[in-house]
Order: structure tokens, then C-alpha cells, then sequence
């Protein structure tokens, strides 16, 4: 198991330039994190584009401007690696895609990159609308459900047959109770001043390590069964079990392992979420709703929809893309410098630690006006082709942009038109606070009323 980082055993000095985010003497703004990380970092952006919050002794830099969030990202990537934050998760995760630095990841993401290529996504199109009919089957005229948790079973199922060409729903509780367990611990690793090391019989570690015991039994038993078929099913596991480098070298156990434990993550949580926000705006603005079951309607009318029916439906992804913007699931990123590094005017020293507000910068007046409003109008295409692309980052960008990027848009557009069209769903909630854990998701779920279409 991991040690704790070395940044909060022996801290970088702070760059007395930045703005500071008022906070408590000795402290800082360690309670104001603990409390609402989210309301923390909107209130940093008041100090301009990047600001010092005080964790303790540890500074941190806040950016909620698109332009800096782009130097960070992109411009000069190379002088980044992923923070500290997101050594607690490879507990979880080992080094996959997304724990993985240097030349380890850029080996990976190369021997991933055919799996998300075009001709492959459109392959996946059928199950994912297969999947989700399947979950709206399991649906009972004005039953009462948890959308988000729906949501949440619906992606795994059809990350299971896109990405690993199993049907893993008889494994879903044991998979979202062991994802649940290892967001809650590592958020309470990265936010708790006692930094010490995994071996410690603390209930964050022990949490952790059970969650990775829950999930290795999934993981690994998808992998045996896929290693004795020995053949390319068209999914994302059979490519990793046969993928090979130029020297004839291929994935051992491990690392084939800790890709798919990363694709559990972030091949269905993220979307889940995605689907569940959107259908909490919707839930508010039955404007919208009317016009996104007018354009589904008007496309696609009885019949199931395809791949191929996704550029006549602008408005639906308009809808999703707005709700991802108000609430991205990756509502932040981090990074920790690798090097002195001079951003946005200040230089840095080596293991600065600054992290991407990517909600905030979503939320930012002078980049969408009414920025609050619900308006999936703005994300027609040519409202998009009228901004700046980097005001708009909900799958990150630069080098580590979301390999999966393309997958996730086809996926939740496809979903949402087949729930549109097969579906009347009522949020009950008109107000559902954010729980920022490793990924954006609403608290407590989203109840609603479910009805189904003849």
C-alpha cells in the first residue's frame, strides 16, 4: 500500500505572489475544504485567475480561468504531472490509464487507442440502446425510483458488454458498493490533515483496501474467462489481452487488471451521472423536455435508434452537453509540477499542487451569460463554433484528455433519446445539492416517478 505523498510530509514553499483566499490562523482554509470544497474553490475565483488556498502548511492553487487552466493542461503539460490526489485513488486503481505518468501511460493509452477509435464506437452503438431498454424494462407504471442509482446500474451494464463482453449485472452491487467505498476513502484521505501512511489501521485505509478486494474478485474473474476464449470479441478486454508493443510484448495480469478496474470507473460512473443530472434540469425546465421528445419524435419515431441517427439529433446532445457544463462529473482536475514552471505571470517551485475548477470555469459569466441558466441552446453547434473550445472542458484536455471522450457522448445521447422516446420520467426533487467525491454526483440520489410509453 501507498505512503502517504510527499508534499504533505515536506511541503513546497508557496509563491508569495498568488492571491490568498482568506482563512483561519494555523488552519487556513483546512475547514472551509472539510465543509464545501465546491463553494472553497467558486469563492477562490473571486481573487482572480489563480489563488492560494492554505491547507494547513500545504498551499494549493485554485484556477477557475480557462486561459490559465489551458497553459496548465496544454500549453505546458510537460511540465505536470497528476496530483497528489490521485495517488491515493491508484490504490484502487494501480497504474492504469489514468494513475499512469510518462512513458508508461503514453505505452497504454497507444495500446488502448484503437478501442475508442470511430469504427469500434459505432460497433458499440446497439448495445448501448439494448442495455438501455433493458433497464427501462425493469420498470413499473408510477413506480417510485432512485434515478441516479438506476443510472449507475444501467452504464455498468453497458460498460460490461461494450468494454469487457460480459454481462456484469449480477455483479452490480458488488461493484458500486466497492466503488462507493474507495471514492469515500479516498476523498477522505486527501482531505484529512492526519497524513499517514495506508499501513495504518485507519478506517479510510481499511475501507480501501476492502474495496479493492471486492472488486479484484470481479476484475480478475472477467479476465480468467476472457484469457480461456483466447479470441477478440470486438470489446475493450479482448484487445487488452491480445495488444501487443513492437517487441511482441504484451499486458500481464496486472496491468490488464488495472485497466479495466480503470474503465469501471470512469467507463460508467461518469455518465451515470452525466444522464442523472440531465434529467434533474430536464426535471425543471419542461421546455426543454418538450423540445428534446419533439426532436426525438420527429428523427427517429417508433424505432430503435442507431449510431447513425446521432447527427440529426443536435438538441439531444445539446441537452446533455449544457447539463455537463452545470455539472460536469469531473468537476475538478489536478495537477503537481514536475519542475519550476512560470503560469499566468507566477513561477512555481517543483510539487506545486493546482487544481482545475472545471465547474467553476463552466460557470463563468463572461463565458456562457446567465451562466446558471439552464440553456442547451448554447451548445448547438454554432453557438460552440462561436467560443473558445478550452472555455468548455468537461473531459479535461491536452495530452490526458478523456480517452473515452467520444464513447461517453455516444453513449448518453443514445440513452437519453431512448429514454426520451420510451419513458416519461418526473424528478421529485426541484434542489439537489452536489457531493463533490471523485466524481460530481447529486446528493442522496434523485427520486422520481417513472411511467412508460406504449
Amino acid at each position: 500500500m501507498a505512503s502517504s505523498p510527499s508534499v504533505f510530509r515536506d511541503p513546497p514553499r508557496a509563491v508569495p505572489s498568488v492571491p490568498v483566499v482568506p482563512g483561519l490562523p494555523v488552519l487556513g482554509n483546512l475547514l472551509a475544504f472539510w465543509r464545501d470544497r465546491l463553494e472553497l474553490h467558486d469563492r477562490a475565483g473571486q481573487f482572480g485567475p489563480i489563488a492560494r488556498l492554505n491547507l494547513l502548511h500545504l498551499p494549493v492553487y485554485s484556477v477557475t480561468d480557462a486561459d490559465v487552466a489551458h497553459e496548465v493542461l496544454v500549453a505546458q503539460a510537460d511540465a505536470f504531472k497528476k496530483s497528489v490526489g490521485i495517488q491515493y485513488l491508484a490504490i484502487l486503481l494501480g497504474q492504469g490509464l489514468l494513475t499512469s505518468e510518462g512513458e508508461l501511460h503514453r505505452r497504454h493509452r497507444k495500446l488502448l487507442a484503437p478501442a475508442f477509435a470511430p469504427k469500434r464506437l459505432a460497433a458499440y452503438g446497439e448495445v448501448m440502446v439494448e442495455e438501455t431498454r433493458a433497464q427501462l424494462a425493469r420498470w413499473r407504471p408510477a413506480q417510485r425510483i432512485d434515478l441516479a442509482q438506476e443510472m449507475m446500474q444501467m452504464t455498468l451494464a453497458i460498460a460490461g458488454k461494450t468494454m469487457f463482453g460480459s454481462d456484469v449485472r449480477g455483479a452490480a452491487d458488488v461493484i458500486a458498493e466497492g466503488l462507493e467505498l474507495a471514492m469515500r476513502a479516498t476523498i477522505a484521505s486527501i482531505t484529512s490533515p492526519l497524513q499517514l501512511d495506508a499501513r495504518w489501521p485507519l478506517p479510510r485505509h481499511r475501507d480501501m483496501r476492502r474495496a479493492v478486494r471486492m472488486l479484484d474478485d470481479v476484475v480478475y474473474q472477467l479476465i480468467a474467462d476472457r484469457r480461456a476464449l483466447g479470441t477478440d470479441r470486438g470489446d475493450v478486454l479482448s484487445m487488452l489481452l491480445l495488444a501487443q508493443d513492437d517487441d511482441g510484448t504484451g499486458l500481464s495480469d496486472q496491468q490488464v487488471r488495472d485497466e479495466v478496474m480503470t474503465l469501471l470507473l470512469a467507463g460508467h460512473e461518469t455518465t451515470a451521472n452525466a444522464l442523472t443530472w440531465t434529467w434533474y434540469e430536464l426535471g425543471k425546465h419542461p421546455e426543454v423536455l418538450a423540445r428534446l421528445e419533439s426532436e426525438v419524435r420527429d428523427v427517429i419515431g417508433d424505432r430503435p435508434v442507431t449510431v447513425e441517427d446521432l447527427p440529426r439529433l443536435p438538441y439531444t446532445l445539446a441537452v446533455l452537453e449544457e447539463a455537463m457544463r452545470l455539472h460536469p462529473p469531473a468537476y475538478q482536475t489536478g495537477r503537481e509540477t514536475i519542475r519550476e514552471v512560470t503560469i499566468a505571470g507566477h513561477r512555481f517551485p517543483p510539487r506545486s499542487i493546482v487544481l482545475i475548477n472545471i465547474r467553476g470555469i463552466h460557470r463563468r459569466g463572461d463565458y456562457f451569460p446567465a451562466p446558471l441558466a439552464f440553456r442547451p441552446e448554447r451548445m448547438l453547434p454554432e453557438a460552440k463554433k462561436a467560443r473558445p473550445r478550452h472555455h468548455y472542458l468537461p473531459f479535461g484536455a491536452g495530452p490526458r484528455v478523456c480517452i473515452g471522450s467520444h464513447f461517453a457522448l455516444m453513449e448518453g445521447q443514445l440513452a437519453l433519446a431512448t429514454m426520451v422516446q420510451h419513458a416519461r420520467i418526473r424528478p421529485l426533487a426541484s434542489h439537489v445539492e452536489p457531493e463533490p467525491l471523485v466524481t460530481l454526483r447529486p446528493r442522496g440520489g434523485l427520486p422520481a416517478i417513472v411511467q412508460l410509453r406504449c
